[in-house]
């Protein structure tokens, strides 16, 4: 992808739209396009590598998996969001794992070189950390909503959150292509208790189901 077309792609997220021009043009040089078929992962849980990513075409999932073979979905990442701040500002271990949910295209940013660029111009890691934040804030609310909302209330929060790419897309989407089963991997309920309140938003007229892709509508 040429460098106006990738920066025209870009600026559709929030964050990237707000970060200095400078930034940008850095988070764009120090990167390089990587292809995932489905399946294959970006990097594991416990990988020392940092750097950011942004996924350009297709989904990542961001998840971990117990002893038991439990998987736990963290979220779906989508066009053109970011993520993996964490490990760039505390050079620690990767938490989670992510591996693409199809065929996907990922702008990886080289680590040690977004870290020396950002030292030799420290007024941009703010920017960084403020993706970080961003994502704090969204724990803390699934938090508080695990406390006082319905099943399928969190639900609907959280296939709104994926359709505006957590906040940080400039035009939310309407349509959601996430399974079942990751929607129940993500509220760590079994597949039938996800079914069961799928079709409650839907009697209800918050969504409408059709082939693994679900529309949020709009109540009048």
């Amino acid at each position: 992808m040429k460098t106006v077309t990738l920066r025209r792609a870009l600026c559709a997220d929030r964050w990237f739209q707000a970060c200095p021009e400078e930034l940008q043009t850095a988070l764009i040089r120090l990167g390089r396009s990587r292809r995932l078929a489905h399946g294959e992962p970006l990097f594991r849980v416990g990988d020392q590598d940092q750097g950011l990513f942004c996924v350009l075409q297709g989904a990542v999932l961001v998840s971990n998996i117990n002893q038991e073979g439990k998987v736990s979905v963290l979220s779906q990442v989508e066009p053109v969001q970011w993520f993996g701040e964490m490990a760039t500002l505390d050079r620690g271990p990767r938490h989670f794992s992510a591996h693409a949910n199809a065929e996907a295209e990922v702008h990886c940013v080289d680590g040690p070189g977004l870290e020396e660029w950002l030292n030799a111009h420290p007024q941009h890691w703010r920017h960084i950390g403020i993706l970080a934040s961003a994502k704090l804030r969204v724990a803390l609310d699934v938090l508080q909503e695990a406390a006082f909302l319905s099943l399928e209330q969190r639900i609907l929060k959280r296939l709104e959150r994926i359709a505006s790419g957590y906040g940080s897309r400039v035009t939310p989407q309407r349509h959601v292509k996430v399974p079942q089963e990751v929607i129940a991997q993500m509220m760590g309920i079994s597949r039938q208790s996800a079914n069961k309140a799928l079709k409650t938003l839907e009697e209800s007229g918050f969504i409408a189901r059709n082939y693994g892709m679900v529309e949020l509508l709009t109540k009048a």
